[in-house]
């Protein structure tokens, strides 16, 4: 005997904003476990890491030198920060799946496919996920380019790790900057009407 369909899930269109036609998240839709591990870690990361990079930036500039220059040290508190903040996001979706059939959207899997289908719609979190990626990869490219040293970074790894930081932290940066401005457009839109 088949249940009763589910009321508190909302329908996915609900969470329409203006289309972003792919992010590296969608790789992951295929499988809806997968896609919501990705997405909790990533929007951890995405929120924590350019908090990070500013906290690294007024330690550099209250006199903590432990990296060879601002830069190195905001990549280092950055990833730091993000790193948290990945784990923030798994710690959250572990309390969610605890509450079961109790949580706001009912953690079964009926309810994590549709929290995937309602993220492929959702603007603000695809185009946080394509800000940053879109980070890391110039980041990585100016790396190749330049080097760690050159850029005023750590040697090796670290060095190539603090840039990837700084590129996603400027991606999500950029990421607030245009969802700000779509918001705000949107809004002037509808006082026109």
């Amino acid at each position: 005997m088949a249940s009763p369909p589910n009321t508190n899930i909302p329908d996915a269109k609900s969470m329409d904003g203006p289309k972003v036609n792919w992010t590296v998240a969608d790789t992951f839709r295929p499988n809806p476990h997968t896609a919501m591990t990705y997405h909790v870690m990533s929007a951890g990361y995405s929120a924590f890491t350019p908090l990070g990079a500013a906290i690294g930036a007024l330690l550099y500039g209250a006199g903590w030198r432990r990296f060879p220059s601002v830069w190195a040290t905001m990549g280092s508190t950055g990833l730091v920060a993000g790193g948290l903040g990945l784990l923030a996001g798994l710690g959250g979706m572990q309390s969610t799946a605890k509450k079961g059939e109790k949580a706001k959207i009912p953690w079964t899997e009926e309810g994590i496919q549709q929290r995937v289908d309602g993220l492929s719609h959702n603007f603000k979190v695809r185009v946080i996920d394509l800000s940053v990626w879109s980070g890391i990869g110039l980041a990585a490219g100016v790396l190749m380019v330049a080097g760690p040293g050159k850029l005023k970074l750590s040697p090796g790894v670290l060095g190539a790790l603090q840039g990837v930081s700084l590129g996603s932290a400027l991606g999500s940066l950029g990421a607030i900057g245009c969802i700000f401005s779509t918001a705000t457009k949107e809004e002037s839109h509808e006082d026109e009407d």
